[in-house]
């Protein structure tokens, strides 16, 4: 490998790993503004990741419902505050 090689693996490296950490912020901060019953939808966020892309996911059928302030506990958005948080 050429050292112009060298540097280039050593950056990907280094986004890949920002990128995790990015996506694993996201999720910790995203369980955090769940409200938590049962504790389903807040178990429910799942970190994705392929060669080039990172993503948080929650599946829980209610998670849109949650997400529009329709809980007693915490009438609030989930997504909204996070990237303020991060």
């Amino acid at each position: 490998l050429t050292g112009k090689d060298q540097v280039l693996r050593h950056l990907m490296k280094q986004k890949d790993a920002l990128m995790t950490r990015i996506a694993e912020d996201v999720k910790r901060v995203a369980q955090s503004f769940t409200p938590i019953d049962k504790g389903r939808a807040r178990g429910g966020w799942k970190m994705r990741s392929t060669s080039k892309t990172r993503s948080v996911t929650n599946r829980v059928p209610y998670i849109d419902l949650l997400e529009r302030g329709r809980s007693k506990q915490s009438p609030r958005e989930i997504l909204g505050p996070t990237p303020r948080e991060i």
